[in-house]
């Protein structure tokens, strides 16, 4: 794991937004945009989590990287 991801997998997200990582982590490539709310959105493309790609969400392999370090927290 680089420096860059094992930063990322240990940023604070309040239980809304890993809620909307998942959303967006588990919607299928295929199907409707999930709707998540405009600031958590921001922050996590911020965060490097997800990008705005073709007009979509798409997640990062950082995002994967914690929700799966989520999952160990739990």
């Amino acid at each position: 794991m680089t420096a860059t991801a094992k930063k990322l997998t240990h940023e604070k997200l309040t239980h809304e937004e890993f809620a909307s990582l998942l959303t967006v982590g588990n919607a299928f490539v295929n199907s409707a945009a999930p709707a998540i709310p405009a600031k958590h959105r921001a922050r996590l493309i911020a965060l490097g989590y997800m990008v705005f790609l073709q007009g979509r969400l798409r997640m990062t392999t950082p995002g994967r990287i914690r929700i799966y370090a989520g999952q160990l927290d739990t």
